[in-house]
C-alpha cells in the first residue's frame, strides 16, 4: 500500500512538473538526424531520443533540412500574443 502511495505521489509530481514546463516552454538540443526520405517527409530526430515532425514545404522544414548532421537547439515556448 505504501509503495502505491509513493508511486502515485511521484507520478503526480512528474505530471505537475511537465505541465508547468509546458506553460513556460522548453528547449531541446543535440545532433539533428534524418535519412533523406525522413527529411523529405518532415521527420527529424534529435540525438535519437526525440522525434519532431514538421510540415513539409514550410520555412522551418527547409531550415531543418540544411541542419541535418549538425548540433542544434530548438526552443518551444508559448506565444505571448495568444494569451
Amino acid at each position: 500500500m505504501t509503495r502505491r502511495v509513493m508511486l502515485g505521489a511521484v507520478i503526480v509530481t512528474l505530471l505537475a512538473g511537465l505541465a508547468a514546463a509546458a506553460q513556460r516552454g522548453f528547449s531541446l538540443s543535440g545532433r539533428l538526424g534524418a535519412t533523406d526520405q525522413e527529411a523529405q517527409e518532415g521527420y527529424f530526430a534529435i540525438d535519437n531520443q526525440t522525434m519532431i515532425v514538421v510540415k513539409p514545404g514550410s520555412d522551418f522544414h527547409a531550415y531543418l533540412r540544411t541542419k541535418v548532421g549538425q548540433r542544434v537547439r530548438i526552443t518551444v515556448e508559448p506565444d505571448s500574443e495568444s494569451e
